[in-house]
């Protein structure tokens, strides 16, 4: 007696493997980097800066220009084209204009601001005043220079005043 056993051979049989699609996206938005860091709205990100006027005598009646001096700690680079304006406070005694206050007393000196260095473009109080982002975006400076005229009628002492600047983007 023979058995038979019956033998299959199978080619070429694969699982069947169904395929689909999927989306992968991302959104990119304008915006600027504070110190290498996006800030959350009104977050204060520290000493921008300082207008130094320097020394005179208290009989000078010279006027004095000078620029936004940045503190090395303040970086600012906005995506290239962005609309970005900055605004500045009136100080800590805002009476019409910006005024510094004498330290030992109540006198105070009117300064002003400016957005060139040859003080044709004012900066006024809580004004916007455009950024340029095209040119440099990657280190945008803040045009900011100031001009005292001193009356040569004030007390001999240290006179100072702080400024909020805010920037709107």
């Amino acid at each position: 007696m023979r058995l038979i056993a019956p033998m299959m051979i199978v080619a070429g049989l694969t699982q069947a493997s169904p395929t689909d699609t999927f989306m992968v996206s991302a959104t990119i938005t304008l915006g600027c980097l504070i110190n290498n860091e996006v800030p959350p709205a009104g977050t204060q990100v520290g000493a921008l800066g300082s207008l130094a006027f320097g020394t005179a005598s208290a009989l000078s009646q010279e006027t004095r220009n000078v620029s936004l001096l940045a503190s090395g700690s303040f970086t600012l680079s906005c995506t290239p084209g962005i609309s970005l304006s900055m605004r500045i406070d009136g100080g800590l005694q805002p009476d019409g204009d910006r005024q510094l206050k004498r330290e030992n007393g109540s006198e105070t000196l009117a300064y002003q601001l400016y957005q060139d260095a040859a003080s044709q473009n004012a900066i006024g109080i809580d004004q916007p005043t455009t950024l340029d982002t095209t040119t440099s975006p990657n280190d945008i400076t803040l045009p900011i220079w100031g001009r005292l005229t001193l009356p040569g009628n004030r007390p001999a002492d240290s006179y100072r005043d702080e400024l909020v600047l805010t920037l709107e983007w």
